[in-house]
């Protein structure tokens, strides 16, 4: 099930790696779109939903397609977490073998 909050949080976060990958501070981004710093800020911690003007506005600033903004950033784990995760795929394959006997 996907949440309105999930897609506020995948945009803003979104925004946020994209503007830190250029260098620009909030209030550079705002000054360049024409919004206030306060909503990029909001926008980045998914406190606000972006319309369809501001995403327009992001997808030409930042020269990609507005489908970008809703892709979820991909996750990275720590090694010890790999690790467990290793060690669960391990123990389903065994279960998997059990069963099919």
């Amino acid at each position: 099930m996907v949440l309105s909050e999930d897609i506020k949080n995948i945009i803003g976060l979104k925004v946020k790696q994209l503007r830190s990958k250029r260098g620009l501070t909030q209030e550079k981004l705002a000054e360049y779109i024409g919004l206030q710093p306060q909503t990029i800020a909001k926008i980045e911690t998914g406190k606000r939903f972006i319309s369809a003007d501001v995403l327009s506005k992001l997808s030409n600033f930042f020269d990609v397609a507005p489908y970008v903004f809703f892709i979820a950033p991909e996750t990275k784990y720590a090694s010890k977490d790999l690790d467990y995760i290793s060690q669960i795929n391990s123990n389903i394959k065994e279960i998997l073998k059990i069963l099919s006997k």
